[in-house]
């Protein structure tokens, strides 16, 4: 089943260290890879229809330094609903109050909405892509804002009703991470303050001291459907509740 990966830091970094561990999740779900960065109110989005363990340029994102940001959102999808194709490659993004949002999406679920209703419409086959646009739709309609937390918590807690939802979704300042109401295939966090310590890859034999690879004033968090590493605490998010991260820092965490 598709896996998600989020990242959100004080200051901008290279995701090298995460997404050379979650890369390798590719090998169970082949069907696409993406993972989009932010620089303002502008999201650079990179993504193919391959396995990205397979993939020359998943590993070239992986080693280039100057892949840097604040806020990452990264996914590997197994395709269920859609072909293996870039149209239907997370992460989706649209171009919303002057600024571009973007999300990525682990779970089924069905017509949240008439498309009738739709402001925002999918270009491509998935039920991720109808999700994001009636999400959109529903803040322009509704007026709801980046700062609503609550609002924007019980609006996915609506939407949850019609199937399954891990999310990941960010305009450049917060990153909003939902975890399905029944615990569907999981997401957890981990934060990343100074000491750093020394960690290593679940997935790779891969062992880094992070003291003298990282700026001490740097903090942030990672999220991942499942953990990444050793050496550092994983916790389990709440089903059912959104969190909110802005500069490194939880700033909103369940009603």
């Amino acid at each position: 089943m598709c896996e998600l990966l989020g990242l959100n830091f004080n200051l901008p970094i290279s995701p090298s260290l995460s997404f050379r561990g979650f890369r390798h999740r590719g090998e169970e779900n082949p069907d696409g890879w993406g993972i989009a960065r932010f620089e303002g109110k502008a999201c650079q989005v990179v993504k193919e229809p391959t396995c990205a363990t397979d993939s020359g340029l998943a590993k070239f994102l992986r080693d280039y330094e100057n892949f840097r940001s604040t806020i990452f959102i990264g996914h590997v999808r197994h395709a269920t609903r859609g072909s293996p194709a870039l149209v239907n490659t997370h992460p989706f993004v649209r171009t919303f109050r002057k600024r571009e949002v973007v999300l990525a999406h682990n779970g089924h679920v069905e017509s949240v909405m008439d498309p009738s209703a739709l402001k925002f419409h999918p270009v491509g086959e998935t039920d991720s892509e109808y999700l994001f646009c009636s999400l959109l739709t529903k803040m322009s309609v509704e007026k709801i804002d980046f700062e609503d937390y609550e609002k924007i918590e019980a609006m996915l807690r609506e939407f949850n009703q019609f199937g399954t939802m891990n999310l990941l979704m960010s305009e450049g300042v917060h990153l909003y991470s939902y975890r399905d109401a029944h615990g569907y295939n999981g997401l957890s966090v981990t934060r990343r303050v100074t000491p750093f310590g020394t960690v290593r890859l679940m997935d790779e034999d891969w062992i880094v001291d992070l003291d003298e690879e990282k700026s001490p004033d740097q903090r942030g968090i990672i999220i991942a459907s499942k953990p990444l590493t050793v050496g550092e605490k994983w916790q389990d998010l709440t089903p059912g509740t959104l969190n909110v991260f802005v500069g490194g820092a939880c700033v909103y965490s369940g009603a």
